[in-house]
């Protein structure tokens, strides 16, 4: 009998320890990809190259107007992202700065209902005639939005997140939150590793952590794309399983 509790007193030492301790699934939120005289960027090209290799998806924040152009090399390289498990999602129109009454404001803030509506669906149109896809997540330019973005959003039926939301005002999407303290860049453009370590060991508790970076930046200094790439294996260290947006939300309502 005494054997048998010493047994069963070792198991749950070892066991009860381990309870809660899943590794989140992160999201690596890639944002602004777009034309760059017809070409991918080679922010871009490096970055997806070496997640392919670390056999890692990450989810593609495309802006609609770099496909107006119809270079075929651009839209073909996008094509194939998504063929490999990638997501594509809506970073938005013109990614730009309007002027409205004087003032310039946000391309999803400041900007009237109608405005915000044409520009979220020509992007899905573009998406859908250049590469044959429609686009399930959103997320804004800056991360800024109001409440004309709610309006505008609810008439696109097809998108079924939004990463990143900024007004309180109430959506039937289903949202994403933003963890300000995990993050791949510190300040934006600069990747750190130690910030990220931090803000992850803080947060390894949350189901889903979604991880915000801009690749085009990062071959501005190689040590910028070095330390992006010792941030993705130690996330994979830690145990983390690699999600897209539209992945996550099929698997959360299955």
């Amino acid at each position: 009998m005494r054997n048998r509790i010493y047994f069963l007193a070792v198991v749950l030492a070892f066991y009860w320890p381990l309870q809660g301790q899943d590794s989140p699934q992160v999201i690596l939120k890639l944002d602004d990809l777009k034309n760059e005289s017809g070409l991918v960027h080679p922010g871009w090209q490096q970055v997806m190259d070496f997640l392919n290799e670390e056999g890692v998806t990450g989810a593609i924040g495309l802006i609609g107007n770099s496909l107006e152009k119809g270079d075929q090399e651009y839209i073909n390289w996008i094509k194939s992202r998504h063929a490999e498990g990638h997501e594509i999602w809506h970073h938005g129109y013109c990614h730009c700065r309007p002027t409205v009454a004087g003032k310039e404001v946000r391309e999803f803030r400041g900007t009237s209902y109608a405005y915000q509506l044409d520009n979220l669906q020509k992007t899905q149109q573009l998406a859908r005639e250049k590469l044959g896809l429609t686009l399930l997540s959103f997320g804004a330019p800056y991360n800024n939005t109001d409440s004309s973005t709610i309006r505008a959003l609810a008439e696109l039926g097809d998108i079924t997140t939004w990463m990143y939301k900024e007004t309180s005002a109430p959506t039937e999407k289903h949202v994403f939150k933003r963890i300000h303290a995990v993050n791949i860049e510190y300040p934006v453009h600069i990747p750190r590793v130690d910030k990220l370590r931090a803000g992850f060991k803080e947060n390894r508790t949350e189901p889903l952590l979604i991880i915000q970076g801009h690749p085009r930046s990062w071959v501005d200094s190689p040590k910028r794309f070095r330390r992006f790439k010792r941030i993705v294996r130690y996330l994979k260290k830690q145990g983390v399983r690699f999600t897209t947006p539209s992945a996550y939300y099929a698997h959360i309502n299955k």
